[in-house]
């Protein structure tokens, strides 16, 4: 019987560090974008913050999320 990492082909060294700089470059490209502020969220809204947080508590009151309280809201308009 021979032994299991004789059966895997062995990548080159620079393949594989090409592979893993270009998965540390996409986590760092994720992760750079910060998360909007309440100001960013109301105004994408068009509502003032204020009412922004009245509409995320009765949102996280009814276990849903502002986008689909939102669609909510305008259905029932």
């Amino acid at each position: 019987m021979g032994t299991m990492a004789a059966s895997f082909p062995i990548l080159p060294m620079k393949r594989v560090s090409a592979i893993s700089l270009l998965m540390l470059l996409v986590l760092v490209g994720c992760g750079s974008k910060a998360p909007l502020t309440e100001e960013e969220q109301a105004a994408e809204y068009g509502i003032t913050v204020e009412k922004f947080r009245e509409e995320k508590k009765a949102a996280a009151r009814m276990n849903m999320g502002m986008t689909k309280h939102k669609v909510m809201i305008k259905q029932d308009e």
